[in-house]
């Protein structure tokens, strides 16, 4: 075969290896349903308890300064320390018995409890001692992991209880473009193990998943597409392509 009838071939090939890594693997949330008319998608969202091993921070506003210097954790200008290892070091641990312990008030179970619950039974203690005392409640041992084909892959702390799975790939940067979406890993620990299950974040039914919002201490694994290496092959037979055309292209001048 002629050098110049060999390149149609490898152009027919280049153009199908390209096609391998399609929409379905790029795009989110695809759904035909969808039009310019709003679709609503209910939340399954789970309203987190307290845990074992939980750092909570504690704020009692209120109290005279002596008594403050108990519960507030200060930095060396007397303004409220704000860095990540200051609140989880210096923040108040439930024990293994779902405990915590606060000065003057001493041990107050808490595992169980929602955040919101868990503050109102600490602010009835608190109140219990001290007058015109207020309390702030936070869980600081809230963070979550995104690991895999992120741009920045990593452990990311949540200030507002609360993050979505979508939430926390943006945090990371997102998908890199080998990244597979239909198969993003969930990795979230219990009582029992952990557990680990596929999220297809092409289909809108992730939306209303009792997966979609994270837990504390979660994993999220993006793949890498299995068309990945015929990618790189692609790369290749384009350079071996461009070599025979050339080639094909010197050929046909010289015999002319």
């Amino acid at each position: 075969m002629k050098l110049s009838n060999l390149a149609f071939p490898l152009l027919v090939l280049v153009a199908l290896l390209t096609s391998c890594v399609g929409r379905r693997n790029i795009n989110y949330l695809e759904d035909a349903a969808l039009s310019n008319t709003a679709k609503l998608f209910p939340n399954k969202k789970f309203e987190y308890r307290v845990q074992v091993n939980d750092v909570l921070s504690i704020r009692v506003i209120g109290l005279d300064e002596p008594t403050s210097r108990f519960f507030n954790l200060e930095g060396s200008n007397g303004m409220m320390a704000v860095s990540e290892a200051a609140l989880y070091v210096n923040g108040f641990g439930v024990d293994k018995t779902g405990n915590v312990q606060l000065p003057t008030v001493g041990k107050i179970k808490l595992q169980g409890l929602t955040l919101g619950e868990a503050q109102d039974l600490v602010q009835r203690k608190i109140s219990d001692y001290f007058t015109n005392a207020t309390v702030i409640m936070k869980l600081v041992s809230f963070r979550v992991s995104v690991l895999g084909e992120v741009e920045k892959p990593g452990s990311y702390f949540v200030y507002n209880n609360q993050i979505t799975l979508l939430e926390a790939l943006a945090t990371a940067g997102g998908p890199k473009e080998y990244g597979d979406k239909r198969h993003v890993t969930l990795m979230r620990q219990s009582d029992q193990g952990t557990q680990a299950l596929y999220v297809d974040l092409g289909k809108t039914d992730m939306l209303s998943s009792e997966y979609y919002y994270l837990l504390p201490n979660d994993v999220v694994y993006v793949p890498a597409l299995k068309a990945r290496p015929g990618r790189m092959n692609l790369e290749l037979l384009s350079i071996l392509f461009t070599a025979v055309s050339a080639t094909a292209l010197v050929y046909s001048l010289v015999k002319k």
